[in-house]
């Protein structure tokens, strides 16, 4: 198939089926060095049903010169806007443009196995109402074939996963599948919030199952301009405070409670440890 009509031709549809179109969405901004890399790995994966939606949000780097004239070439669908952060991208990207009856997002600056959208279509089937599917991910710097370090998380939930979701982000957002009837039903991504994976992961926890491949399927690209490298702990925190108050009536109170605290040790209390424990080195956030 080509991914610039996204659905394919009457016999690929006929072979793969058409409710398994996956659409592919990768938000950019300000990436030109290394969203050729992503949509290459969206492009080339073994699944034979994918639509590739790739969105530029007001770069200024030359990536939407780029992109558009690799969009020509490799053959996805473009949009170009002003910039309008990436709820709004997203949001967009998914209401105007997807067809696909699963929803899968990718970073411009990360990439993807090969199998990555197989791998976890073949494991929705086999967990019970699960609508929502995600796997590890593994971190690298230059390519993703050097990517090292122990696969995130360690061990990856089933099922029920609201209790563990609200402690941490369990979910890479650059592995998260899910269907589109979910994402409807959810209303989307919240717009109102920075931290909008992990209130979507934690809203999906507690509407769906959850399934998981048990390997890393993401490769995350660590440089110095990875949106969470560039927020302070404090903003972190005080974007997840909103998040776990908005989602309060999902979460028993005295998990929420507990989560609460989790988090405001871990962003507030840690990080001024470190602060004065210089040698000790931080703890990653994989968001």
């Amino acid at each position: 198939m080509t991914a610039r009509d996204g659905a394919g031709t009457a016999h690929e549809i006929a072979t793969t089926g058409a409710l398994d179109l996956v659409s592919v969405i990768i938000p950019s901004y300000n990436h030109r060095s290394h969203v050729e890399t992503a949509v290459r790995s969206a492009l080339s994966q073994t699944h034979p049903a994918v639509q590739v939606i790739v969105i530029d949000d007001g770069s200024r780097d030359g990536s939407r010169e780029f992109l558009e004239g690799f969009a020509v070439t490799a053959g996805f669908e473009f949009i170009a806007q002003d910039n309008a952060g990436v709820c709004r991208t997203l949001n967009r990207a998914i209401n105007e443009r997807a067809r696909g009856r699963y929803i899968a997002l990718l970073a411009s600056d990360d990439a993807w196995a090969p199998d990555k959208l197989a791998r976890q279509l073949a494991r929705l089937r086999e967990v019970p109402a699960a609508e929502f599917c995600f796997a590890q991910a593994r971190e690298f710097r230059r390519e993703p074939s050097d990517a090292t370090g122990a696969p995130f998380p360690a061990r990856p939930c089933e099922g029920d996963v609201l209790r563990h979701v609200v402690l941490r982000q369990h979910v890479p957002a650059g592995t998260m599948l899910f269907t589109r009837a979910l994402f409807d039903r959810l209303g989307g991504f919240d717009e109102t919030l920075k931290e909008e994976d992990w209130d979507f992961v934690i809203r999906a926890a507690a509407t769906t199952n959850f399934a998981a491949v048990p390997a890393p399927l993401l490769f995350y690209r660590a440089h110095a301009t990875n949106a969470m490298r560039a927020r302070s702990r404090t903003e972190i925190f005080h974007q997840k405070a909103l998040v776990l108050a908005k989602n309060f009536p999902l979460i028993p109170p005295a998990r929420w409670a507990v989560a609460l605290l989790v988090h405001f040790v871990h962003d507030i209390v840690l990080q001024w440890t470190l602060a004065f424990f210089p040698r000790y080195r931080p703890v990653r956030d994989h968001r």
